[in-house]
């Protein structure tokens, strides 16, 4: 796949760390940076525990699993990440820069690599274009913060069924409806919630007999 200058421009135009920058802008932007895109193969590692990011990722195209090792070596999965949306942001604004998670990528994925100096006024075109994209930045990083709140809620609950209903009740608010869709296939959501996944379907199957809830694969419905 060809990623040349406006292919790139284009789909960071619509990450939240460009949100409002005008694509001209944006393209003169990058000139003042340096950048790389690189292809990961499916399964392949992105980012390792205690790897030293000097980069700001952003998925092009393609789809990446952010996660934790277990001591048993089992997987809990922390998020998904999806194209136009951002990786390693969260290492990058440590003082350490020291990753603290594993990501890896689900399909064949291209992720483009932003030099750390995009945090850096002196590297940003303008001043009008340096705060929205700090102000881009905090949103994000808000974004990253509630989300682990979510996960952190998700696990305390001591129950599968409680653990399924929060989740399901937190898609619900994000999509303003009874009806949405989730990103996870049941491999990765029982990895996201920490259950078996066998289990997982079975707690899954009850709660449609019992009415409480509807699913086809990855389509929800909570019955009111």
């Amino acid at each position: 796949m060809d990623f040349n200058e406006d292919k790139v421009t284009e789909i960071c135009s619509k990450s939240i760390i460009f949100k409002g920058i005008d694509k001209a802008d944006l393209k003169k932007f990058f000139t003042s940076l340096i950048y790389e895109v690189v292809f990961v193969k499916k399964g392949e590692l992105i980012i390792k525990e205690d790897d030293y990011i000097d980069y700001l990722g952003l998925i092009l195209d393609g789809e990446v699993n952010v996660c934790k090792y277990c001591p048993d070596g089992s997987e809990s999965l922390l998020s998904k990440l999806q194209s136009h949306e951002v990786l390693a942001l969260d290492i990058l604004c440590t003082p350490s820069k020291s990753s603290f998670y594993y990501a890896y990528a689900v399909k064949p994925s291209f992720i483009l690599k932003v030099d750390q100096r995009i945090l850096e006024k002196n590297e940003i075109v303008s001043e009008e274009n340096a705060l929205k994209i700090y102000e881009n930045i905090i949103m994000c990083l808000a974004n990253l913060c509630a989300k682990k709140c979510h996960k952190i809620e998700l696990v305390s609950q001591k129950s599968i069924r409680a653990k399924i209903m929060t989740y399901l009740c937190i898609q619900k608010k994000n999509n303003k409806s009874n009806k949405f869709k989730i990103s996870f296939d049941r491999d990765q959501l029982a990895n996201y919630l920490c259950v078996n996944r066998s289990v997982l379907s079975h707690e899954l199957s009850l709660m449609q007999q019992e009415g409480i809830i509807k699913f086809k694969k990855n389509e929800f419905e909570i019955i009111e």
